[in-house]
């Protein structure tokens, strides 16, 4: 078994990203991008924030630009972190979301390269080669066992739905392996709470859409601290309330079971999941030394990449002020 690696020994690294968090976008400045006169005025303000200049207005420029900052944080925390792993834990889920785009375009014939994500652990060509050739050694065993049922599965049922069930119950077991295995309380409880909000989600969702429990049983994910089988059965308002509402995802709860009793929608409920997991990675800023720094900023870019996402996309549609502001998630500073 590796040595742990000591707190002290991020050192360097936790004052590093200290000292560059505090150039993350805060609130305000996103809702400044908001209020601008225009597109360029709104962009302006982020150049001054320093991300690279935007010239080009369309979405496809703003998500290269998106891609590359995200490529920039990973490649960061990848110097300066002791253990290379870390970033593994994190890079993990690009993997996945990339194997679920190859594995439908297998399906429907067309071309997966705009929709692929190409900062997993493996390069996308890669896992091309893997899937065209059948050959999953380089992979992990459950990623491997994963893609192999979900190839089948998808063959029989021509189901996208039950590729990502299968894909996604994989991806969570692996990082929360990761997480336990890197030995840090702080990230596998993220894990764990990650875990928890994506069951709440995917409870309400099914709910609403009238799925059997059948399904639920499938999608359901273990490992999360509200256990898979108190989230069987007859799913109602009060009984999302009772599994979640004593835990941190209370308010999601109460969004859930609201949208449950049709007083709300499923994306308050997404907002809500959300903000919960940003508020729990806050915590990250007041360690002095140790992973948690590192942990916590690369899942602010993360969040932040998505908040830029919703300003440009939503000013670019025409949507009113006040719209793309509720569905701005919370921010790390």
């Amino acid at each position: 078994m590796a040595k742990p690696i000591k707190d002290t020994e991020y050192l360097y690294a936790s004052a590093r990203i200290k000292s560059i968090e505090k150039n993350l976008l805060s609130r305000e400045r996103l809702e400044r991008m908001i209020d601008a006169r225009s597109l360029e005025d709104a962009l302006k303000l982020l150049s001054e924030s320093g991300w690279p200049e935007i010239t080009d207005y369309t979405m496809p420029a703003v998500e290269s630009v998106l891609s590359d900052r995200r490529s920039e944080a990973f490649a960061l925390i990848r110097s300066l972190a002791p253990d290379g792993k870390l970033a593994d834990i994190f890079l993990i889920k690009y993997d996945y979301h990339n194997l679920k785009t190859l594995l439908k375009s297998e399906l429907t014939g067309e071309n997966p390269d705009d929709l692929v994500i190409d900062n997993g652990i493996f390069p996308c060509r890669q896992l091309k080669v893997m899937l065209q050739e059948n050959h999953f050694a380089a992979m992990g065993e459950r990623m491997a066992e994963s893609v192999a049922e979900a190839r089948d599965v998808l063959a029989r049922t021509q189901d996208p739905q039950l590729l990502d069930l299968i894909l996604d119950k994989a991806m969570y077991a692996d990082m929360l392996d990761l997480a336990t295995a890197f030995g840090s309380a702080f990230l596998e409880n993220y894990i764990i709470l990650s875990i928890d909000s994506a069951n709440l989600r995917t409870v309400v969702r099914l709910q609403r859409m009238g799925k059997g429990s059948e399904i639920l049983r499938h999608a359901l994910i273990p490992g999360g601290s509200v256990s898979v089988s108190r989230l069987l059965g007859d799913i109602t308002a009060d009984v999302i309330e009772g599994a979640f509402g004593a835990s941190s995802l209370a308010a999601a709860a109460a969004a859930g079971a609201g949208a449950l009793r049709g007083e709300n929608s499923l994306a308050s409920l997404d907002l809500a999941c959300d903000n919960t997991l940003l508020k729990y990675l806050k915590a990250a800023k007041y360690v002095a030394f140790g992973a948690e720094p590192l942990i916590g900023y690369i899942l602010a870019i993360e969040a932040e990449l998505i908040s830029v996402r919703t300003v440009i996309s939503g000013r670019l549609a025409g949507l009113a002020a006040d719209m793309i502001s509720e569905r701005l998630r919370e921010t790390y500073v």
